[in-house]
């Protein structure tokens, strides 16, 4: 039976809003109206720690294009603790580093954590990042704009190892 306010109805509405916008938001066009360009990508795989500050834990994550899946990059996510959100860990201050095939895009967030209650060992990641683009290089010199990220991160092997599956959007203010 078919229900209109079921799960296979909001599911059927999510799948038709993501291949409506996707495509577009992946390519970096404008987005309609806003004069801003977006980039959809996803980190994703298991990478070791690549750090030698005790503080801080650094992974290099393959980056993939939500339009095509195709590979366009990497990221590399630098975190800790952070120093002025509640303990235990719950919120780390994360510089990300977007390495794209026209230049670099630099993004500087709180990143939420909260533990999976469905999978022991997960971790659920959360940012809004408004205005958190702090950096950039080739085609993004001088560009501004904000970075969400949502996903999943299991740190079973953390802080040795992580592995990840993070959606971005990355937003960049006109010019």
């Amino acid at each position: 039976m078919f229900s209109p306010s079921g799960r296979r109805s909001r599911l059927l509405l999510a799948a038709a809003i993501a291949a409506a916008v996707l495509p577009q938001a992946a390519t970096a066009e404008p987005a309609p109206h806003s004069g801003a360009e977006l980039l959809a990508v996803n980190s994703r795989g298991t990478a070791t720690n690549q750090s030698t500050d005790p503080n801080r834990k650094v992974f290099t994550f393959e980056l993939y294009s939500l339009a095509d899946g195709a590979r366009i990059g990497s990221a590399v996510d630098d975190v800790a603790c952070s120093s002025t959100k509640p303990p235990p860990c719950a919120v780390v201050d994360a510089r990300t580093t977007f390495h794209l095939p026209d230049g670099d895009i630099v993004n500087h967030a709180d990143v939420s954590v909260a533990p999976d209650p469905q999978n022991t060992g997960w971790v659920i990641v959360s940012a809004r990042g408004e205005k958190s683009i702090v950096g950039g290089s080739g085609r993004y010199r001088d560009r501004t704009g904000s970075v969400r990220v949502h996903g999943t991160n299991d740190l079973r092997r953390f802080p040795e190892q992580m592995t990840q599956d993070d959606f971005w959007l990355i937003q960049l203010d006109p010019r």
